[in-house]
């Protein structure tokens, strides 16, 4: 038996899973590239801002982590939209092959379905179907946003 209580954190839930979808559409998919027929958001034409747009970008796709933190997400969860928000934003500075890079990875997106799948976890919606593979994941994410790094560096300030 569900109490009120419960009922309404998953209309809560609800409700914050529709504005999240909203966000990743806006910032991944909204507008269709003429030709190629991909999709491309907000957070895809500001990378073509040098700097600025990224950093915007970032902030932006910082919404999405901060609305995973307020509907109560395990940590797991949110430093893992993280590390994609981060990767994206490092790998995203690179000019040109990170805009491509960012078109591809769709950073929001992809924290869309995790909290989609965390949301239909918790409120008993669905089984959940597949686990993060974690630490994996999270190492592979550092590491490249570390080499990215490195190489930034060298470009900018030499050896």
């Amino acid at each position: 038996m569900t109490n009120r209580s419960d009922h309404d954190l998953n209309t809560r839930r609800t409700a914050s899973l529709k504005r999240i979808d909203k966000l990743a559409w806006w910032l991944d998919d909204a507008f269709e590239i003429p030709v190629i027929g991909k999709r491309i958001g907000v957070d895809g034409l500001l990378g073509f801002i040098p700097f600025v747009g990224d950093f915007v970008g970032v902030g932006l796709s910082s919404l999405m982590i901060g609305e995973a933190m307020r509907l109560g997400a395990p940590r797991r969860l949110w430093l893992r939209m993280g590390a994609n928000v981060g990767v994206d934003f490092v790998v995203g500075l690179v000019p040109l092959a990170g805009d491509i890079f960012d078109v591809a990875f769709k950073a929001n997106r992809r924290n869309q379905k995790l909290m989609q799948a965390w949301l239909q976890e918790a409120t008993g919606n669905t089984p959940a179907e597949k686990k993060w593979p974690g630490r994996t994941m999270l190492l592979l994410s550092i590491g490249a946003a570390l080499v990215v790094s490195v190489g930034l560096w060298q470009a900018v300030f030499g050896s």
